[in-house]
Order: structure tokens, then C-alpha cells, then sequence
């Protein structure tokens, strides 16, 4: 968040507003400390004093004063309760500047006083437009107003593996429970801060920036999709394998064929990273950047390991792409590795009726306790508060010994 706060509270000709907590009153300087909640915790974010009229600042001292808790450091600590509204011209080393008293905000729970709402307040100055109809159900438990909070909140890690991508989207304009549909052509009404790359007659978003991903978020875009290279080459950078159960009763499928994969690559002494698709399966992705491989020399690879697979576990997984043909078995995708297909996006969410989240994993989570439906919205962000990011490692992996298999690989089929 802290990211997203020098981005959003820059010093230029805008005036922020938001609601503080009123931490005390500094005795020597002779103005209100106010604070926010970050991360469960009452935090002093600056001090006002302008603004208020004679009778207000009077009625604020005294409150403080007969409610005082304590002196800390020149300042008589009241208990959280108090909140205000307050403008300020930006932030500066996690303190607002020139603040000035707008008004008392009475019906306010200082708890809502948070960080994120504050962000949130203030997005309209972040070239996205102003945020509409916040309150509109994303999902049955989710507002757009949280799926734009779990944006901000994950934007860290979903915004480098947009990078420089083509992105598919599916927009959800009125919820998961309503009409959805495919788009790739950057609409004619976004704002002109939307970059874009033209290939084969589409206009596609490219998603580098926080302002771009908080407009996705209002539009309704709730699965991002990008495709295995980036707009610089059309040669790509990482190997996905899509790991497809019959259905979702079938997840230990999913759980036997990724841990089975992952032996041949360790083997192999190729490094995967895991991550739940959100749906029903989990694709295991596989780092390659510099490397210059093609798309033909990567099938090489991926029908290897496919073919392989199903030689070992015949009676589990299969490459048949005809679904009424499959008996039960997972379908191992090798084919969806090619130019012109997309996966979902880590830390995407999707549209189904609950808000479960594309996670990236650590292959010691990839056990049969494992539930995708319990990567959700919330569950992901309460995750990454606690934890590191398994794709942590992801952008330093290369995966050089990719070029001595392949290489043996295309010599064995010459």
C-alpha cells in the first residue's frame, strides 16, 4: 500500500480529502494529531489546526482535554472515536500536507478511517474517473468498491505479470450473475492513459499501470487473461501447462498429475511454479525469459513431458482433446502453450458465483488438503499480509537447461 500511496498523494494542483481519526492534541505546537487505521492499528498521519472556527477549535480542546487518556510526547492522548473530514495537498514520508478542517464526522466509526478508504476516497485524482456505482455487487458478498480494494491491495504482484502483455478480458458489467463477454479491442470511450499495441487489427490494453488496472476494475473486468509472450517478441517467456480435470469432483487428479510433473522437471533440473487456475485445475508455469525459444521448439518439450505422463499413469490422465473421448481422465494441455492462447492471470480473479482467485502456490501446498475454492478475494489478501509470494523466485528463474533438452529433443525427431 505504500506504493500505491505515493503514487495516488503526489504533489500537483489537486486537493485530497478523507476522514482522520483525532489522535490528540500537541500542547506546543498547538494543533490536532490525527490518525488512520493501517493494518489494524491506529497510525498518526499528521496535524491540523487551519480551518476550524473559534467555536469548533474550542469544543475539540476541550473534548480532548476531559477525555484525555494521557501525555505522550507533548500530546493529550484521547481514545479513537472523533473523526473528521480534512483536505490536504498530498503526502509526504507517510504525513498529509497542509491539512485543513472541513468538518466533524459524527455518524463515522473511526474503524472505517482506514487506509484503503482513504485511497479509495481519492481515486477520482488518479486519472481513472471518478469511481461509479461502488455499491454494485460484483459478486453476491463482493462491491465493486472490494474488488477495486483487492486490486490495490494485490497490485504489486498482478501488475509485473501483466507487463507488456496483450490482455484478454471477460467483463462482468453487472456482476457474476449477470451477462458476461469476451473483449480484447480497447473500447473507443477509454481514457486517453490507457496504452494500447495494435496486432492483427485489435487495439489490446496493455496493463503497466495502477491508474489502467483500477479502470479495468470499474469496468467490470473480472478475469484477466494474457498470453505467453510479450508485445517486444513473439517468441515466448515462460511454459504453462494447463492441467484440465473431468470435473471438479476430480481434484486429486490435479493434485497427482502436478506433483507427478513436477518430479520429471526437478529431475530434469527445471524449476515450476504452481498456481490455482481459480476454476477447476492448476497450470504449473515454467520461466524461460532470454532464453529465445519458439513456440515450435517449447511443443517439443511439452509433448514430451505430456506423452510421458500419460505413458506412466494411463489409467489417469490423457491427451485426448475430444472431452466425450477423455472416460474420466485429466486432460494434460500441452496444445494451449502456442501463440495466440492466453492463460488466467496470476492473482486474477474469476467469474464464478464465488470469488476465487487464480493463487500462485508452493508445490508443499500441492497436496490433497489443497481447495481451490478457498482462494478467494479475501483469503488472498489475508494470505499475502502473512506471507511471501510463492512466485517470488519467478522473475529470477530462467530455466537454462531447457536449451540442452530441447536441443536433444529436436535431434532425436530430425
Amino acid at each position: 500500500m505504500e506504493q500505491v500511496m505515493r503514487e495516488l498523494f503526489t504533489f500537483d494542483d489537486n486537493v485530497f480529502r478523507g476522514d482522520f481519526i483525532i489522535y490528540g492534541y500537541h500542547e506546543e505546537r498547538e494543533e490536532f494529531v490525527v490518525s488512520i487505521m493501517k493494518d489494524g492499528h491506529e497510525t498518526i498521519v499528521g496535524a491540523f489546526s487551519e480551518g476550524l472556527s473559534n467555536e469548533e477549535y474550542d469544543s475539540l480542546y476541550h473534548t480532548i482535554v476531559a477525555n484525555q487518556d494521557h501525555i505522550d510526547q507533548n500530546i493529550s492522548r484521547v481514545a479513537p472515536g472523533i473523526c473528521v473530514e480534512l483536505s490536504f495537498k498530498g503526502m509526504l514520508n507517510n504525513e498529509i500536507i497542509d491539512p485543513t478542517f472541513l468538518s466533524f464526522q459524527l455518524d463515522t466509526d473511526y474503524r472505517e478511517c482506514t487506509e484503503m478508504n482513504l485511497i479509495l476516497t481519492n481515486l477520482p485524482y488518479y486519472e481513472v474517473g471518478f469511481l461509479t456505482n461502488p455499491s454494485k455487487k460484483y459478486w453476491p458478498d463482493v462491491t465493486k468498491r472490494d474488488y477495486i480494494s483487492y486490486l490495490l491491495n494485490v497490485s504489486p504482484l498482478l501488475l509485473p505479470m501483466l507487463k507488456n502483455k496483450h490482455l484478454t478480458i471477460i467483463r462482468y458489467p453487472d456482476g457474476v450473475e449477470n451477462e458476461s463477454f469476451y473483449q480484447k479491442n480497447c473500447p473507443a470511450y477509454a481514457p486517453a492513459f490507457i496504452q494500447t499495441d495494435r496486432s492483427e487489427d485489435i487495439d489490446y490494453i496493455i496493463c503497466n499501470h495502477l491508474s489502467t488496472l483500477v479502470w479495468l476494475g470499474n469496468q467490470g473486468s473480472l478475469e484477466l487473461h494474457i498470453p505467453f509472450h510479450t508485445i517486444q517478441s513473439n517468441k515466448p517467456v515462460e511454459i504453462v501447462f494447463d492441467l484440465d480435470p473431468p470435473d471438479e469432483k476430480s481434484f486429486d487428479l490435479v493434485i497427482l498429475a502436478a506433483n507427478e510433473i513436477n518430479k520429471i522437471l526437478s529431475s530434469l533440473g527445471i524449476v515450476g511454479f504452481p498456481k490455482l487456475t481459480g476454476s477447476k485445475g492448476i497450470q504449473i508455469h515454467i520461466p524461460m525469459k532470454g532464453l529465445e525459444l519458439t513456440y515450435d521448439d517449447t511443443r517439443l518439450f511439452t509433448s514430451f513431458i505430456a506423452n510421458y505422463l500419460v505413458q506412466q499413469n494411463p489409467a489417469s490422465f490423457t491427451i485426448e482433446r475430444m472431452k466425450r473421448n477423455r472416460k474420466g481422465k485429466l486432460y494434460v494441455d500441452f496444445l494451449q502453450h502456442a501463440e495466440g492462447k492466453t492463460m488466467i492471470c496470476p492473482y486474477s480473479t474469476r467469474g464464478k458465483h464465488k470469488p476465487t482467485v487464480a493463487a500462485p502456490l508452493y508445490w508443499k501446498e500441492v497436496n490433497n488438503s489443497l481447495s481451490p475454492s478457498s482462494f478467494t478475494i479475501n483469503s488472498v489478501l489475508e494470505r499475502i499480509e502473512k506471507m511471501e509470494c510463492p512466485f517470488q523466485a519467478y522473475y529470477h528463474e530462467t530455466n537454462p537447461s531447457l536449451l540442452a533438452i530441447i536441443d536433444k529433443l529436436q535431434k532425436e525427431t530430425s
